[in-house]
């Protein structure tokens, strides 16, 4: 990294803050303009990207070197939370956690693919306001390198799991067979989708979308050969569902006791099970009271993919390798980087000694071919200084030393 700036990384995510806190401080896609440039405002602070997931909200930033970055972080975004619910890595360290979030190995589910996806919408949005800079904007093209690399060269890529897959699965193992069930999904961005294509997958036929935006319902439930209603209907729509996932993006609960109707449910021969992925919750805790209605939320669903993640902990082992030679290659580029003043300055030098010698030999009498040969022979010089530049570089930090700190810093997790 640059000698005259820090990198630091400040967040909360599953591993240290229940689903009741993560939900408070989720940063919307609406929101997000304003958090980036309230914290770009702070006092030395020079690049910002945010992150925020169902899962995890994390703050990256460059900042003036000595300048407590984690401090204004936790003012600004972090506030009023105990220690313990919040981390904040540094430099090496920093980097090492952001690769490892890109791999999928931070996720509740083991090489989940859509963090990929997330971190390029938080890439994007702090690029489109201003805060994505000269340092910043490479790492996270580096870390998104890293998670494609992870996942197409070893086996936590292989039968990736998402947290809608893990939701269906849960689904499977209450209803079994899905030949007859009726699915509600409420919600048809990303997630809702995903979940669609995994129960379809499963051999659900019946498939209907209720969202805020009825046309964006109709265009995912066209995909899938459902039905789309606006997301107020919802109270007569769950009557005649088995299951209802709920994906949607909201402040506040928007899915309470109201939106069932308990007589139907008292009559029902099987339960109607209600999984809600979404964060902020969209389904009321309420509603887990009401006969017959199975309720699962992402807290529990993370109980349910720990056996996930204990089948792929070998798998993760396979990936070490790979992010520390990234690792190292990141920091020699940032190194070499540091050196174009006086690469430029060595450039200059090299041809002015160039034009002083041809002036001194042969004056205005240097023949074309002369000069070739000179431009050329200063090239070749400049060549190997820069090769010996680049080694010095990489150099700077062995992949040995970075081996030792990705394993201390696994210790210490």
């Amino acid at each position: 990294m640059d000698s005259k700036v820090s990198l630091a990384l400040i967040g909360l995510s599953h591993r240290t803050a229940p689903l009741g806190t993560r939900e408070r401080y989720v940063v919307s896609q609406h929101d997000l303009p304003e958090v980036l440039r309230a914290l770009k405002q702070v006092e030395g602070m020079e690049e910002v990207c945010v992150i925020s997931t169902c899962n995890r909200t994390e703050v990256v930033v460059i900042g003036r070197k000595g300048l407590d970055l984690s401090a204004h972080v936790r003012a600004q975004l972090f506030r009023n939370l105990p220690d313990e619910q919040v981390y904040a890595f540094e430099d090496v360290h920093a980097l090492i956690h952001l690769f490892r979030v890109a791999a999928g190995l931070d996720s509740v589910v083991i090489g989940e693919s859509e963090i990929l996806g997330q971190m390029k919408r938080g890439m994007e949005a702090a690029l489109s306001n201003g805060t994505l800079g000269s340092v910043l904007k490479p790492l996270m093209q580096q870390a998104l390198h890293v998670g494609k690399r992870v996942r197409s060269e070893t086996e936590v890529g292989q039968g990736t799991l998402s947290v809608a897959r893990v939701g269906v699965d849960m689904a499977e193992r209450v209803f079994g067979r899905f030949g007859s069930v009726r699915a509600l999904i409420a919600g048809a961005g990303e997630t809702g989708v995903l979940v669609a294509r995994h129960l379809k997958e499963k051999g659900v036929g019946d498939i209907v979308f209720a969202n805020r935006t009825l046309e964006r319902a109709a265009q995912a439930a066209a995909e899938f050969g459902g039905r789309a209603f606006p997301l107020s209907d919802l109270p007569a729509l769950t009557n005649k569902t088995d299951i209802l996932i709920a994906c949607i993006e909201a402040e506040t609960a928007s899915i309470d006791a109201s939106a069932f109707d308990a007589r139907s449910l008292r009559r029902r021969d099987r339960p109607l099970l209600v999984i809600d992925l979404s964060v902020p919750r969209a389904v009321a805790p309420e509603v887990a009271q009401l006969d017959n209605v199975i309720l699962y939320d992402l807290d529990v669903l993370q109980e349910v993919v720990q056996k996930n993640l204990a089948g792929r902990a070998g798998a993760t082992d396979t990936t070490a390798s790979i992010l520390v030679g990234e690792l190292h290659k990141f920091l020699a580029l940032r190194t070499y980087a540091s050196f174009s003043p006086a690469i430029a300055q060595m450039r200059e030098r090299f041809e002015k000694a160039r034009d002083e010698v041809l002036d001194s030999v042969a004056g205005a009498q240097s023949s074309p071919e002369t000069v070739r040969l000179a431009h050329e022979l200063t090239k070749k010089q400049l060549d190997i200084a820069l090769d010996s530049m680049k080694l010095g570089a990489r150099h700077t930090r062995s992949e040995e030393s970075l081996s030792d700190e990705y394993r201390r810093f696994l210790e210490n997790l």
